[in-house]
């Protein structure tokens, strides 16, 4: 059974559509990410579960009961909002255990999930404090630890890491994904963050203009977008572009542009891409690109590095092939150390074959 089921859910704001259309299922026990630019719904979609906002249309089922029209405190959910508000008046202690307090539970089991949820944010040292003498960070760790010291059916997490230092951002992640293994507490976590979206979710949801784009897995959302929208989201540097025309040599499907001629290995025949028209783009990683300093079997494409940029364990390279600009990531030792005349290699992959007007991938 579907721990979360929404369909067609759809929230206006002045004339602005916040959702259009949303449709979801999250699985019991699944750490789901919805990830998004700024403006793409995703708080909205939170608000929307948890019953702050009520939406236009569409239905909202929690563990099976349809919960469209409950109240908050009906749905047994808990949220965090992207907007910290502790209580002013509370130590850090009794922050925390609010929800627990508020529920009825009381004595040693509070100070015990209270004391045990402090030690994993690590803010232990604030307990007897309010929160007008924490720094940033410090308030955003209470604040988590008051979502989930007594998490509901559903955990809704809105970019919970966003005012924290890149040190305790990659601890939490990793203490975020112990929680979810221990508990098997479903998790709706929002970010606008790649990384946390693709390390901690079993599935990625990418949302853009109130919709989901694409709906996978971490490995799927990155290796097989179904757009230009979700390869330029997903993925730093985004993915390449070019633009080309098919043509058929020796029996192959190749693609020709200004500055290369590439087969495409997986596709043996045009006539098996007959229904794609002849203008086409196509999408390559820049991991993916190869770069050498001579031209080789395996870098046949004459560039022209116009940019380096050293990134300590990698160096992304802007190239110039043709009249279109291609990144290249290459190791930080790599012999192309300068600007100039580098030779590229490019394996086009079908799946990554496009509709050069729609943005769509054909599959």
């Amino acid at each position: 059974m579907s721990a979360l089921a929404v369909a067609s859910l759809a929230k206006r704001f002045d004339g602005v559509q916040a959702l259009d259309q949303v449709s979801l299922s999250v699985a019991d026990g699944e750490f789901f990410c919805i990830v998004g630019p700024t403006n793409a719904g995703k708080s909205t979609l939170l608000k929307v579960i948890a019953g702050v906002h009520a939406p236009d249309r569409g239905t909202i089922v929690l563990g099976g009961r349809d919960v469209t029209a409950m109240p908050p405190r009906a749905r047994k959910v808990s949220l965090l909002f992207q907007n910290i508000a502790l209580f002013p008046t509370m130590t850090g202690f009794q922050n925390i255990a609010f929800p627990l307090t508020a529920s009825g539970i009381g004595g040693p089991e509070v100070e015990h999930r209270v004391r045990e949820v402090a030690a994993m944010l690590k803010v232990g040292h604030i307990l007897d404090r309010h929160p007008r003498t924490y720094s940033g960070g410090e308030q955003q760790r209470v604040a988590i630890g008051r979502a989930i010291v007594q998490p509901g059916d559903l955990l809704m997490l809105d970019e919970p890491l966003s005012n924290l230092d890149a040190r305790i951002r990659i601890a939490l992640r990793i203490e975020f994904k112990k929680l979810h293994r221990e508990l098997r507490q479903t998790i709706l976590y929002v970010t606008h963050d790649q990384v946390e979206a693709l390390s901690l979710s079993d599935r990625v949801g990418v949302l853009h203009q109130g919709r989901f784009q694409q709906v996978g897995t971490p490995d799927e959302v990155y290796h097989r977008p179904a757009n230009r929208f979700v390869a330029e989201f997903i993925g730093t540097p985004p993915m390449n572009f070019l633009d080309a025309e098919l043509a058929e040599e020796a029996g192959e499907l190749t693609l020709v542009g200004d500055g290369f001629r590439l087969p495409v290995p997986q596709a043996r025949t045009l006539a098996a891409f007959s229904h794609l028209p002849r203008r086409i783009g196509f999408g390559v990683r820049p991991e993916a690109v190869r770069v050498a300093p001579r031209e080789t079997a395996a870098t046949p494409l004459r560039g022209e590095v116009l940019w380096l940029e050293r990134l300590g364990g990698k160096t992304v390279l802007d190239v110039r092939l043709g009249r279109a600009m291609v990144k290249a990531v290459v190791p930080p030792d790599h012999p192309v150390r300068a600007e100039g005349t580098a030779w590229l290699g490019l394996t086009p992959q079908a799946h990554h074959l496009m509709d050069r007007d729609g943005g769509a991938f054909y599959r």
